[in-house]
């Protein structure tokens, strides 16, 4: 064999453990990528309490369950179905809003960030 052909046998090579190796490690990466979208809550389906702005969720599906992440407020829903997290994500933020909302005289720096921010998106009705 010439040594041209080695080399290029062994840059094959090289080029293929490469190759493998990225798929390896980037498939499972976009996988889970693939598995998150972007949506915008308009309701937290509560009889008091209605959102004057949409706040930002993201759905991901880890495999087990599908997570509902609203980043903004650090809080999440989970459930077995898409649905099923939103609703559990809604119910956290109405839990969250609620809970704040009686201790607000006596809130640290970060919940004082969080809860005015849900006092300016979410609107109460008697």
């Amino acid at each position: 064999m010439k040594l041209a052909e080695l080399s290029l046998e062994k840059l094959e090579e090289e080029i293929k453990g490469v190759k493998d190796f990225l798929v390896s490690e980037l498939s499972p990466r976009m996988e889970k990528l693939v598995r998150r979208h972007p949506l915008l809550l308009y309701s937290l389906r509560h009889p008091q309490l209605r959102l004057s702005s949409p706040i930002a969720v993201s759905l991901e599906d880890d495999g087990v369950q599908v997570i509902a992440a609203a980043y903004d407020l650090d809080v999440f829903g989970y459930g077995e179905t898409e649905w099923e997290a939103l609703d559990d994500l809604r119910r956290t933020i109405t839990d969250l809003y609620f809970t704040l909302k009686d201790d607000a005289r006596a809130l640290g720096p970060m919940p004082r960030r969080v809860w005015e921010y849900l006092s300016d998106i979410i609107e109460k009705s008697s």
